[in-house]
């Protein structure tokens, strides 16, 4: 957790936690803050790890790219697409509104996290650590890459359930592929699964509405 960058400092901590960290006065985006350094130590090895192998196969760091450039958007355009040719104009077109819905609403609660708490990415806390993709310029937590792709998902699913195994296989896969990237710690991309998923069930209240 990073109290202080370059550009941005934190409110000031209210109080500590049992293990003596200091905890937030708000919580930005209404999202608990990231674990604290003890936690955050043994995710940081976790992310080594990950990435030491992503880096040492080929197949796995172009795979680990392609996902960093196409995984929180162009996969989920080209999914609603299939789904417009499938369903037809009208409909396909709301499924698809549907899913941006959802997708942006999750983008807007993602970055006043990322802003309000301002976390390191790992391969910022370790140099070590070999960056795979293109380098983000803004803070990690939570993961965008993530909470983009669990919102599409999550509508995706409710609109074409036959695929769901699918959608949410991609979305997991965009998730792990930022840990590997040394971009994201683990407890980064939980959350914006989390934030992912809540923005794409309430977009998909719609439908229960009519």
């Amino acid at each position: 957790m990073s109290i202080h960058s370059l550009n941005h400092v934190l409110p000031v901590p209210t109080g500590v936690d049992r293990f003596g960290f200091p905890t937030y006065g708000r919580r930005p985006a209404n999202l608990p803050g990231p674990p604290n350094a003890v936690v955050e130590a043994h995710e940081l090895q976790t992310v080594r790890v990950l990435n030491a192998r992503a880096s040492a196969s080929p197949e796995a760091a172009q795979f680990t790219t392609w996902l960093s450039e196409h995984g929180g958007w162009d996969v989920w355009q080209r999914f609603a697409k299939e789904y417009r040719q499938s369903t037809g104009f009208m409909r396909g077109w709301a499924g698809t509104g549907m899913m941006l819905l959802g997708m942006g609403t999750a983008a807007l609660r993602t970055q006043v996290a990322k802003q309000g708490y301002d976390r390191l990415r790992p391969y910022q806390v370790d140099p070590s650590i070999q960056l795979i993709g293109k380098k983000p310029n803004d803070a990690g937590y939570p993961s965008g890459h993530t909470s983009a792709a669990y919102a599409a998902a999550s509508v995706l699913s409710s609109l074409w359930p036959a695929r769901t195994t699918e959608f949410m296989w991609w979305a997991r896969q965009t998730g792990l592929s930022r840990i590997h990237a040394g971009a994201h710690f683990p407890s980064d991309v939980e959350r914006g699964a989390q934030v992912g998923m809540q923005a794409g069930l309430a977009a998909t209240s719609i439908l229960h509405r009519r």
